[in-house]
């Protein structure tokens, strides 16, 4: 037990270290960094999520590649949001992901992308919020696929 304990201690303590490294607040949601397998140019990633949820992703890109994104699911209104490297994530009163900073062309809020293609205006990690809306299943499953070229 006493174990488990320390376990959680460094894992928070951890958390606390890296999230100010990432512009974030210790407070901040979890992240997931996107990466190629090499020599690749492409990946997709699985996820779940809850009604009304969102799980956050990290893509590192340079200024003039092209970076495309679509998300797929069987059921549910899957969307996500491409945000600049200076977007800023904090925890709302209901644990939710609160975004502030700008949001590309056509992948904002109110866009409700499904996919995605742009080129990256200048260098660094982009944020990818993918979110389930606030109505429909209470579960639902994810494939978000990302190249960059």
């Amino acid at each position: 037990m006493a174990f488990a304990s320390i376990a959680l201690m460094l894992t928070q303590l951890a958390s606390a270290v890296v999230a100010p490294v990432l512009g974030q607040s210790a407070s901040a949601l979890p992240t997931s960094t996107i990466t190629f397998p090499a020599g690749q140019t492409l990946t997709t990633v699985n996820g779940q999520l809850v009604l009304g949820g969102s799980d956050l992703y990290y893509v590192s890109a340079k200024a003039g590649q092209t970076l495309l994104v679509s998300v797929a699911t069987n059921e549910g209104d899957v969307s996500f949001e491409v945000y600049a490297p200076d977007a800023a994530i904090a925890k709302s009163a209901d644990s939710k992901a609160m975004l502030r900073g700008k949001a590309l062309p056509d992948a904002g809020p109110d866009d409700h992308a499904k996919a995605w293609v742009g080129r990256i205006p200048r260098s660094g990690n982009y944020l990818i919020a993918v979110t389930l809306a606030e109505t429909g299943p209470v579960l639902t499953d994810y494939s978000l696929t990302v190249s960059l070229q």
